[in-house]
């Protein structure tokens, strides 16, 4: 005769009754560990390594994950995953916390045996589409330079939580998902990035704003845990060069510190402007650009209000600037295929390097020696190929009509 199930009572706590109905389909009374025995639908995922256990399911084509740890921690994940979510952080979708009650625990105490509640508790979240945990992605033998790539998704998720006041506590590869996604860079197009996510909210602190000496104790922590993934595929057979190099250390060290202090400069821009560098302006990754752009900003400032004969505020120096020199050298360069000369770089990485080339050609000639010589210049120092007359010649007369069309 078949055992009865044991008779535990569940507990639900799940917002979106859509989600509750898949939830309640999971056989919640027996561990996670039992849930493929039991018929249900497991993912062809292997769990990194970690403190809890870890199923990926799929009910009724939804794919879910499902983590096994103490109710009030789970409760607690879930609170900040949510947190998070409302600031804009790229870290994984809660479905809520499913609890189930078995028999109370016994504790001697100087006074007698009481009982404690034994509450086991589960986090469930949705499964990111065609994200690489760590468990398969570290497992490729990968070249520094491709490394770099991964190095700088994580970098810029750093980034993105120390910004937004929110102190990891636990970082590492093994609490980190990377996926590849398109994203729209403005006056590019489309393009495949890694971006990653993190995957593990129980030690997480949120705050308004966070300390240096919290960030550099949260980078330091990840930067120790690289090395634990080449000790695990060790003991786990995988013999291939090493994933975590003094070289890659250093490297995550140097980025994080220039990514934040971009960061940083970029919100001030921002607040300054009230322009949107995600919408308009795209990857910046000197800090340095930003002063650039506020300096042609102000040149534009003073020329509009000169010209109307009234002080111009700075916002609208900026959105006209934007408006009818930034965004159409900007279009002008991807049109006539100057980033060509240039792979890697943003439309706008390239206006501020040419515009610099113009300013210091200037000042050595004594002159202004105008943007297209400055855009020759710069295409012959640093360009893949050379420039052609016919092509710079195209472009001259471009740019000069849309310098002509400033009021």
């Amino acid at each position: 005769m078949k055992a009865s199930p044991p008779s535990y009572p569940i507990f639900f706590l799940v917002e979106d009754h859509l989600f509750l109905d898949d939830l309640q389909k999971l056989p919640w009374q027996y561990p996670i560990e039992e849930w493929r025995q039991l018929g249900v639908k497991h993912l062809n995922i292997k769990a990194g390594i970690g403190r809890h256990p870890v199923v990926f399911v799929q009910v009724d084509g939804r794919n879910l994950v499902v983590k096994q740890l103490g109710f009030e921690v789970s409760q607690r994940e879930v609170d900040n995953y949510k947190e998070m979510l409302l600031r804009g952080i790229h870290t994984l979708i809660p479905l809520g916390c499913v609890m189930r009650e078995e028999e109370p625990i016994a504790v001697k105490t100087p006074v007698g045996k009481i009982y404690e509640r034994n509450l086991i508790g589960h986090t469930v979240t949705l499964l990111i589409d065609r994200v690489l945990p760590d468990s398969q992605l570290y497992r490729r033998a990968f070249k520094f330079e491709n490394r770099q790539r991964i190095w700088d998704a994580i970098v810029d998720l750093f980034v993105e939580l120390h910004l937004n006041g929110v102190y990891w506590g636990d970082a590492s590869l093994a609490n980190t998902l990377i996926k590849f996604y398109k994203v729209d860079i403005p006056h590019i197009g489309k393009k495949t990035q890694l971006k990653a996510f993190l995957a593990d909210a129980e030690t997480v602190e949120i705050h308004d704003s966070i300390s240096d000496s919290l960030r550099e104790a949260d980078v330091g922590f990840f930067i120790e845990s690289m090395e634990w993934i080449d000790e695990d595929l060790r003991a786990s057979g995988i013999i291939r060069d090493e994933l975590a190099t003094e070289q890659d250390k250093a490297y995550v060290q140097t980025q994080y510190e220039r990514r934040y202090e971009v960061a940083v400069k970029g919100r001030a821009f921002e607040k300054m402007s009230a322009l949107n560098i995600d919408q308009y302006l795209g990857p910046v990754r000197d800090p340095a650009y930003f002063d650039t752009l506020q300096k042609h900003i102000d040149e534009h400032k003073w020329y509009l209000s000169e010209r109307r004969k009234r002080e111009v505020p700075f916002t609208a120096a900026a959105q006209d600037w934007l408006q009818k020199v930034f965004i159409p050298v900007c279009e002008l360069i991807k049109k006539e295929g100057v980033l060509d000369f240039f792979p890697g770089k943003t439309a706008s990485e390239l206006y501020v390097e040419i515009m610099n080339n113009k300013y210091l050609l200037s000042k050595e000639k004594g002159k202004d020696v105008g943007i297209i010589h400055a855009a020759r210049d710069y295409a012959k120092k640093f360009g893949q190929e050379p420039p052609l007359a016919a092509f710079w010649n195209g472009i001259a007369r471009k740019v000069r009509e849309i310098l002509r069309m400033q009021p």
